[in-house]
C-alpha cells in the first residue's frame, strides 16, 4: 500500500474506529479513517496518487 509521507494517524477509542482520523501534517486537514479522500487519495490501496496532491508536491 502507497501512503503518503506527510499522513499521520490519530486513534481517540479503544474499540472500533469510527472517530479515528487521518492528518495531513502539511495542511493540518482531518480526515476520519473511513473518507473517501483518505482511503483513495492520501493512502490509496494501489499507486502513488498522493504524488498528484498539490500539498505534496509543494512541500
Amino acid at each position: 500500500m502507497a501512503r503518503c509521507p506527510y499522513l499521520d494517524y490519530e486513534s481517540n477509542s479503544y474499540f472500533g474506529t469510527s472517530s479515528d482520523k487521518y492528518i495531513c501534517k502539511v495542511t493540518g486537514e482531518r480526515m476520519y479513517s473511513d473518507d473517501y479522500k483518505a482511503n483513495n487519495y492520501c493512502k490509496c490501496d494501489y499507486g502513488e496518487k498522493y504524488k498528484s496532491c498539490p500539498a505534496y508536491q509543494s512541500k
